[in-house]
């Protein structure tokens, strides 16, 4: 019994981490208006018209001058992202 309990509860935390997954990339997509896979500050700017430069640095922890599905994702869970407008 034990052993269901733990794979059941093994397969939901895994649904829940693919779906919040396919929602950072959702988002991701939607955002990213030249299609090159990354945000710019410019394309986060359109969608989140709060954003500082400062906060998009904050974001942008490989310091590539732009944000990846994974920094996304990171941003978002740390509450880095402003409102969207």
């Amino acid at each position: 019994m034990k052993k269901i309990v733990i794979q059941a509860a093994t397969a939901t935390a895994l649904s829940a981490a693919i779906a919040l997954s396919v929602t950072a990339v959702s988002a991701q997509s939607e955002m990213d208006t030249d299609g090159d896979g990354l945000l710019s500050y410019n394309e986060l700017l359109a969608a989140h018209p709060d954003m500082t430069e400062e906060g998009f640095v904050a974001m942008d922890t490989n310091a590539d001058g732009a944000v990846d599905g994974d920094e996304l994702k990171v941003a978002g869970d740390a509450g880095l992202l402003p409102s969207e407008g």
